[in-house]
């Protein structure tokens, strides 16, 4: 029988959770550096509260402009975009901004419970209509009574 020397036990326990993890993060990890789009710089009229809509694809529409790095969708005083632009595919850290009078006032998309401005991000795939993508505007308060407007569901603030 070999001869096991003192270490190699401590090695192979150390390592076994290491190639346990790569095994079960690195393709999302990897997803996240092949799957990188540009960023978008969504523009939100001062004010507004509820739901936005980008439209892709829209034939009539103009495509998306750029700043640098950044597509830019000017967003409607009623919410709603349209851009003849495809809609983009992958990951990237999109900046959310009120706009009025040619000023921007950057919003939070930070999560529950830390002042975020922008929820509920949702992309609509259905191959017989339009690409959609939405999201609201407002306060977490306000976003919870557009979902559920009984207050039935958790809140983490009692």
């Amino acid at each position: 029988m070999p001869k096991v020397r003192p270490g190699s036990l401590a090695l192979l326990l150390i390592s076994l959770p290491i190639v346990a993890g790569f095994c079960s993060y690195g393709p999302f990890v990897l997803d996240l550096f092949l799957h990188r789009r540009p960023p978008t710089r969504f523009l939100i009229p001062e004010g507004y509260v509820g739901w936005v809509r980008i439209q892709y694809s829209a034939a009539t529409a103009p495509p998306l402009a750029r700043e640098g790095k950044y597509w830019v969708i000017a967003i409607g005083r009623d919410g709603i975009a349209q851009t003849s632009s495809p809609p983009p595919e992958g990951w990237a850290n999109d900046q959310f901004f009120n706009q009025s009078d040619g000023h921007r006032r950057m919003l939070s998309n930070a999560g529950w419970c830390k002042g975020g401005m922008i929820w509920g991000e949702e992309v609509e795939r259905d191959p017989k209509a339009p690409f959609v993508e939405s999201f609201f505007v407002g306060s977490e308060d306000q976003f919870r009574m557009q979902v559920d407007p009984k207050g039935r569901l958790y809140s983490p603030r009692g």
